[in-house]
């Protein structure tokens, strides 16, 4: 990057208060937040801003101080996420997922003051942590009906509006006083890593690493200003918390929130994103009304009215990561005139640093690197990177904040990667993933597992056999295409325990990874296997939030079905 160049200066010295103050001087009537029948232009959005972070201010929440919000995708989340940034407070979004033992983890080693819930699910997460001594000394609950402990502590989101409302009566200015002494290197929020061993690790993240990599994005895919998107996965999500608030504030879009993945096609429908971010899993799930057109009437015409009639006509940056997606995927999409853009990043690097995008799209790559940041790949083949949108590092229990990057200022990614002479990336595995077969071979797990989810039936795949002769798999089917391909074969049964033990389904299932094999060479190739009876998800722990594998815990929970795979 050049230093000169006026966006990257720019953004070096931006603070998120300073973004939605530019917002709202210059389009305060716009629209800005849509959620259900409420929409708020940018000066509603400003106005509720300034309340709640009085309120937030009422409480005693100051300046560096942790704020933990536990809320679904709504407004009041986005509300009181950005007020407390305007106090140089630092905001975290928990995972809904997370059990009472990882939320009391988090709020004590956040050591957060005020934590903002918001109904009876989140409130039963907390039990312990509330129950027991802690550092929490403010409870605000959306949901009154759930609020029914006489603690001292929990308040309303009424009635932190209302405190609010008093105290800019009595000191007008405060909000903006208190923005003013934000500087760019300030922390402006942690998120939380569980990571695929479980592991929570708080990376903090400065308005200059927020502000850079949203301005950067910005250069990417050259976003329209005022463009409409959705906010539906997690906020605790990197991905989510950079297109729906960061970018978001950053271009001046409109944000249309979904708190139920379930209504995401019709959210997608009404709102028609320009920019629209997806883990693969999400894709597969749009992919099912595709899947059953013909190839002969996959016209440009009937392609069209199908991309309208799934939302996605003016997808202009739809975008995949977290985790690999299957190339056969990528395929479907294109064949109806949908280029899905892979992209990569991480937590730590405040979201994107590579991203295929229109005019330089090279499927089966994650992209070039995004404007104003370093790639490359060490001895060993793991990716670093370099660059203002690399985190200040991870929040320690005392509150100190321990580097992420060595000496040179690169962060080592963990995962391993190549660069072609055009400058696409290609992740290839974690570092710590490789499967090291007792021939020595090196085995990328995930190369092999794509290749075993291609078939709609599989929903999840893990492949194991480190130090192992050969390669065995644990399959789970998937919860919705399996039903219905069962009901279109007449099995006459649908329970995924059914299913999983059917000769029907079991043969087209070993037609899949006979299939699978045939892609792969001859150390990747699956020997055995087994179809489990049980879906896999984040409450059960096989999976993180970001719906990857927890592969050391799935290997210990199936430990004694993988030593039968291998005749143990």
């Amino acid at each position: 990057m050049s230093g000169t160049e006026p966006w990257a200066a720019a953004a070096l010295e931006t603070t998120l208060p300073q973004l939605l103050s530019r917002n709202v001087a210059q389009f305060p009537q716009h629209p800005a937040l849509t959620d259900g029948d409420r929409t708020l232009t940018w000066e509603q959005v400003w106005h509720e801003v300034q309340v709640v972070a009085a309120g937030l201010a009422a409480l005693g929440l100051r300046r560096g101080q942790a704020v933990l919000i536990m809320v679904p995708n709504q407004v009041e989340h986005w509300l009181v996420d950005v007020a407390a940034t305007h106090l140089g407070a630092v905001p975290s979004t928990l995972y809904p997922t997370l059990s009472q033992e990882q939320v009391h983890y988090i709020a004590h080693h956040s050591r957060a003051k005020v934590v903002v819930l918001a109904g009876a699910d989140q409130l039963r997460r907390w039990s312990q942590t509330l129950r027991n001594a802690s550092g929490v000394e403010h409870v605000v609950v959306l949901d009154e009906q759930a609020m029914v402990s006489a603690d001292e502590r929990f308040r309303t989101w009424r009635r932190l509006r209302e405190l609010g409302e008093q105290r800019l009566r009595e000191d007008p200015e405060l909000v903006r006083r208190a923005s003013t002494a934000i500087g760019p290197a300030d922390p402006a929020a942690i998120l939380y890593t569980s990571g695929t061993t479980g592991e929570q690790k708080g990376v903090v993240l400065t308005h200059r690493n927020i502000c850079f990599a949203a301005a950067s994005l910005h250069q990417a895919t050259l976003a329209e200003r005022h463009a409409p998107r959705i906010c539906y996965l997690p906020l605790a999500h990197i991905a989510e918390r950079m297109v729906s608030i960061y970018a978001a504030l950053h271009d001046v879009a409109h944000v249309h929130f979904c708190a139920d993945q379930t209504q995401l096609p019709a959210a997608l429908a009404r709102a028609r994103p320009a920019l629209f971010f997806a883990v693969p899993r999400v894709w597969e799930k749009l992919a099912a009304a595709l899947r059953d057109v013909p190839a002969e009437r996959r016209t440009p015409q009937a392609a069209r009215r199908l991309r309208a009639r799934l939302g996605l006509d003016r997808a202009s940056w739809p975008a995949s990561g977290a985790a690999p997606i299957d190339r056969e995927l990528l395929e479907l999409f294109s064949s109806f005139g949908l280029d899905i853009y892979e992209l990569w990043g991480m937590t730590e690097t405040t979201g994107c640093v590579t991203t295929n995008r229109a005019g330089a799209h090279r499927p089966g790559t994650v992209g070039q690197p995004v404007p104003g940041v370093e790639v490359r790949t060490s001895d060993d083949g793991e990716v670093l990177v370099r660059g203002p949108l690399v985190c200040a590092g991870y929040l320690e229990p005392d509150g100190a904040i321990r580097p992420a990057t060595d000496a040179d200022g690169w962060l080592h990614t963990g995962d391993i990667g190549v660069l072609d002479a055009d400058g696409f990336l290609s992740i290839t595995d974690r570092k710590k993933e490789l499967i090291i077969s007792a021939g020595g071979k090196n085995i990328a797990p995930t190369a092999v597992e794509n290749a075993l989810r291609a078939h709609p039936l599989i929903g999840h795949a893990l492949v194991f056999g480190d130090r192992r002769p050969y390669l065995v798999a644990l399959l789970v089917l998937d919860e919705e295409a399996a039903p219905k391909w069962a009901r279109e074969h007449g099995l006459g049964v649908t329970s995924l325990r059914d299913l999983a033990e059917h000769p029907a389904v079991l043969s087209e299932v070993a037609a899949a990874v006979e299939a699978a094999n045939a892609r792969l060479n001859r150390p990747e190739q699956v020997k055995r296997y087994r179809v489990l009876a049980h879906t896999w998800g984040v409450e059960g722990g096989e999976l993180t939030p970001t719906l990857k594998l927890k592969r050391r815990v799935i290997h210990e929970k199936y430990a004694d079905v993988i030593d039968q795979l291998y005749g143990s």
